[in-house]
């Protein structure tokens, strides 16, 4: 029997960057200008942090063994993998602990293309949550997840393009109750 692994709570941070490693190091740049000194300033120090303690999280997820570095690049390890599944199957199990009430919750985005890795990222929690895509952008789940859906909307500053609903009733009802066993 090999070595006992420690597993780490993981911080939004953290979970975030596994994610990204993930899904193919994907890299976005958000541009901003500046009106005036004041604001510059203000984006360069905000941006400056934002590295720091990006960096910082990197570290600490390398010494717990999660992710390693290859040369100049960052790759998610196998027991990076696994804390990152544990943390997804809690939400999972979370969401679908409770006795469904006969309504379905909706979570729709019209995300421009110019934000396509965040666009992408959305599409991928929402699968590891358990949503079913439902048509294009539009994704389904049988379990109340309105604060998931804020928490996504927060998280990735797209809340203008990304909207949540109940319905008591829905086309293909008999469908979906299959999929997810009601």
């Amino acid at each position: 029997m090999g070595p006992k692994t420690r597993r780490h709570k993981l911080g939004p941070q953290a979970r975030d960057i596994l994610q990204e490693l993930t899904l193919g190091d994907l890299l976005y740049a958000h541009l901003t200008s500046a009106g005036s000194t004041k604001t510059f300033y203000k984006t360069a120090h905000e941006r400056a942090a934002a590295r720091y303690r990006q960096k910082k999280t990197i570290e600490r997820l390398e010494m717990w063994g999660y992710i390693e570095r290859i040369d100049e690049s960052l790759s998610i390890t196998k027991d990076g993998a696994l804390a990152l599944g544990s943390v997804t199957n809690k939400t999972r199990l979370l969401l679908t602990s409770k006795t469904w009430d006969h309504k379905w919750r909706l979570a729709t985005f019209d995300i421009p293309e110019k934000y396509a890795p965040l666009r992408n990222k959305v599409r991928e929690i929402l699968k590891k949550a358990g949503f079913v895509l439902l048509q294009q952008s539009v994704w389904v789940f049988p379990h109340e997840c309105e604060e998931l859906v804020q928490l996504i909307k927060q998280e990735s500053k797209l809340s203008q393009y990304i909207l949540y609903g109940v319905l008591e009733r829905i086309e293909n009802e008999e469908r979906l109750k299959k999929i997810f066993g009601l």
